[in-house]
């Protein structure tokens, strides 16, 4: 292995802290990050990052142990992030939608260590009935005292952490396979897992992300998703930084806001989840549509009957592709060669293909199950964090399997047709229908319950609760839906509640959710409708 922050050109191919350092080697004073209209240069980042890998080390952490990160939007979160790659550790990011048990099981599971916060969000950890046994740190973002600090930990200041480190201290090696993050799936199947991510899947993830892009060094990058989700942290920042290109963070989406903040940005590329699309283009016309320099943008999904319209009426050029947690984004519509309606060709590290019931390879437009294969090593997940047989069970045949449905053309273009697992997608967050019924099933009077997806004005999906009573039970829906908003993140809280003598089973006793899809909302009670909306905390 080689040392972090040495001039090694093949380092910055291999770790996110060799590629940082490499980037500030090759040119100091480029900006890397605008936020908030303020500039950071690859030098001034360079420092930084090692200013809190100190820091983060000097509490008492060990290269491996995990970094939560409890944060919206801000330069902290990059620094943070960056500097645990720098230091070692291993960053975890914590959805801010999440409270109670969701909460407790995203740091429980993932053993976090130290957790940056702000005061606002640290009332979330306070109010959790025990603390993990590995959370020993708490790092403050802000001036302001919280309102409430967890017991049993010690609480941090910002500029404490940074004034902290020993400005002469060693920092460990970090080599290709190191974890650099776990991240969060969304739990189809049972509770979330932790997707436990190599240093070089992430730098792989963002170098072909900047190669299908076609993007150059003095290009301007944006975008307003959630560092803690990958879109934001590998399709836009770090593939921002491979290519040596400012990367412009925003806040939170606004739809009146967003194109002025793309001007004001000088913003060349930027990600957008599938359901924003349809919002901008919802907005009234004007003038200025097309006064901006984006030329490129990455969607996904991005249905012709969206695409069409936002490309002819904005002037840009949109990209779509397929990835997943575990494996990056493997698929991507080639800006030369583009098929709309298609999710692309592989990636040139992957290998995939659509296998039928029996495992052997479908025929072109026969659908069947896309598996995938890494060309090369540490590209994909290193495993579910402490759990080994769920990571076996999603190979088979030496394939990894995708659960998601597709076929391919004669060109071997790929085609996404649907998910074959009971999740649902709402506003660009993946759901666990499980996770959802669990929450249903503990209201009182409610024996039987099914989460399930129907159709968006958005293009994604709405959450549409399907439940079986006590009998002679009367519903107060709101009271529901109020139960639902306490104990769920904002994204999961069903919008849709449909009430049925009684849920369609199969003969071993399990939901048909296939049918309940097909009858769709009937007449539901809708919480929208009724002028409720879940609480956010952000």
């Amino acid at each position: 292995m080689t040392r972090t922050g040495t001039r090694s050109e093949d380092l910055a191919t291999e770790t996110v802290s060799g590629l940082i350092a490499e980037r500030a080697r090759q040119h100091p004073e480029k900006p890397a990050l605008v936020v908030d209209g303020a500039e950071l240069t690859y030098g001034e980042l360079d420092v930084a990052v090692s200013e809190v890998a100190r820091g983060l080390l000097a509490t008492g952490a060990a290269p491996g142990d995990s970094v939560g990160l409890l944060l919206p939007n801000r330069v902290e979160y990059l620094l943070a992030w960056f500097g645990a790659a720098r230091a070692g550790l291993v960053e975890v990011p914590v959805n801010t939608a999440y409270k109670g048990q969701f909460l407790d099981h995203a740091l429980r599971s993932t053993g976090v260590r130290i957790l940056v916060t702000e005061p606002g969000l640290l009332g979330l950890v306070a109010d959790l009935p025990a603390l993990p046994h590995t959370l020993t740190t708490v790092v403050v973002l802000d001036d302001a005292a919280p309102a409430r600090t967890p017991p049993g930990v010690r609480v941090l200041g910002w500029p404490e952490l940074l004034a902290s480190g020993d400005p002469a201290g060693e920092l460990p090696e970090v080599g290709p396979a190191d974890p650099v993050a776990v991240m969060l799936t969304s739990g189809t199947t049972g509770r979330s897992k932790g997707v436990v991510y190599p240093n070089r899947m992430q730098v792989v993830a963002a170098k072909e992300c900047a190669q299908q892009m076609g993007t150059t060094a003095d290009e301007r990058l944006y975008t307003c998703l959630p560092l803690f989700h990958g879109a934001a942290q590998v399709n836009i920042t770090l593939h921002g930084l491979f290519a040596g290109a400012a990367v412009v963070l925003g806040r939170r989406f606004s739809a009146s806001r967003f194109w002025d903040e793309i001007r004001a940005g000088g913003v060349t590329q930027f990600n957008a989840l599938g359901s924003i699309l349809p919002v901008l283009l919802a907005q009234p016309p004007s003038g200025r549509d097309r006064d901006h320099r984006v030329e490129r943008v990455f969607a996904a999904p991005a249905p012709p009957q969206v695409l069409e319209p936002f490309e002819e009426r904005f002037g840009v050029h949109i990209v779509e592709g397929y990835g997943l947690t575990e494996i990056k984004n493997v698929l991507y519509n080639p800006l030369a060669a583009r098929k709309i309606g298609s999710i692309g060709l592989p990636t040139e590290s992957s290998i995939l293909e659509v296998h039928d019931e029996s495992g052997n390879r479908a025929a072109p437009g026969q659908a069947g199950e896309i598996v995938y294969r890494p060309r090369e090593a540490n590209i994909m997940f290193s495993g579910y964090r402490g759990e080994p047989e769920a990571t076996l069970a999603t190979m088979k045949d030496l394939w990894w399997h995708t659960g998601d449905l597709g076929y391919t053309d004669e060109d071997g273009y790929f085609y996404f047709i649907d998910r074959k697992k009971d999740a649902l997608r709402r506003r660009g967050e993946n759901i666990s229908s499980h996770e959802v019924e669990s929450v249903l099933l503990a209201y009182s009077g409610v024996v039987a319950a099914a989460a399930v997806a129907t159709p968006s004005e958005l293009g994604e999906d709405e959450v549409l609760a399907v439940l079986q009573l006590e009998s002679g039970r009367q519903l107060d829906f709101g009271d529901l839906f109020a139960h639902c908003d306490r104990a769920l993140p904002h994204f999961m809280v069903p919008r849709y509640y449909r009430v049925l003598d009684q849920l369609p089973v199969t003969p071993t006793g399990k939901v048909r959710k296939t049918d309940l899809r097909e009858q769709g909302r009937g007449e539901a009670w809708d919480a929208q409708a009724a002028g409720l909306a879940p609480t956010r905390h952000v």
